[in-house]
């Protein structure tokens, strides 16, 4: 029998870190033995929360979750990786500057660190169906809709989508003759991303891709939290299994089939 995964989980006071730390906690695979937020407080059934990084980093986990938020990650990303452990990001709004620091700090440390937009198997399966799609049609839009609590926009799906889209095909941008400011979205790589923030949403993305006489929409729901964590589990058992930064649940999907 293989051993349990000792893990960690930062942000686990928040919605997501909640959920991942009781969902992994009652998986044998998983023992969550350390929880970590800026307030201290409790995870029923899971167990106390510190408010000391230096604790929690302290602490024997080998593996670390991520749910806080971005300037958490500028500020303790490459400590994480610094003190040994594979490191998780499932959160967002971070500095590109601490992607690379990051990327550094795990291969100094013979470590692994997967960032990761989006812990759902089908948000990434549509990710990887709308970089295909890219090859053959040459307009693509994205709207993605998520909860009035998100904090940045675009998403991070959203922009790792335009981004595999982008290096897939050179995409053509549509016609911009904007009466109100930012009608059409912003743009990156040439695909135009619409972000709604709306109550009664958790997370939706739609990709439309345009050609003569005929639309392709590639599209997700997450219907609840939960359905993160089959990702989170995936991602968890990948670490090790590589050395340096990777990014995306694609990047190790193969590697666990």
């Amino acid at each position: 029998m293989k051993k349990a995964i000792r893990v960690g989980v930062l942000g686990a006071a928040g919605r997501m870190g909640r959920i991942i730390s009781a969902g992994l906690n009652a998986d044998s695979g998983f023992a969550v033995e350390k929880l970590c937020d800026v307030i201290a407080g409790e995870v029923p059934d899971v167990g106390p929360i510190t408010a000391s990084v230096d604790e929690f980093l302290a602490s024997p986990v080998t593996h670390v979750v991520d749910f806080s938020l971005g300037p958490a990650v500028d500020e303790n990303g490459v400590r994480v990786l610094e003190a040994g452990k594979h490191y998780v990001v499932g959160a967002t709004g971070y500095a590109e500057e601490t992607v690379e620091a990051m990327r550094e700090a795990a291969e100094n440390a013979g470590v692994s660190c997967l960032i990761v937009p989006n812990f759902s198997v089908g948000a990434n399966l549509m990710m990887e169906f709308s970089q295909r799609a890219a090859k053959f049609f040459r307009t693509a839009e994205i709207t993605e809709r998520h909860h009035t609590g998100k904090a940045d926009a675009p998403s991070g799906t959203a922009l790792e989508t335009a981004r595999l889209i982008a290096d897939a095909a050179k995409v053509k941008p549509g016609p911009v003759n904007e009466k109100i400011p930012g009608a059409r979205g912003g743009g990156y790589g040439g695909v135009r991303i619409h972000s709604q923030r709306l109550p009664g949403v958790l997370a939706e993305q739609a990709v439309m891709f345009g050609a003569e006489g005929e639309t392709l929409t590639i599209e997700h729901r997450s219907i609840s939290r939960e359905s993160f964590l089959p990702g989170v589990k995936l991602a968890l058992k990948a670490m090790g299994g590589f050395t340096g930064l990777r990014v995306g649940l694609a990047s190790v999907m193969e590697d666990l089939k």
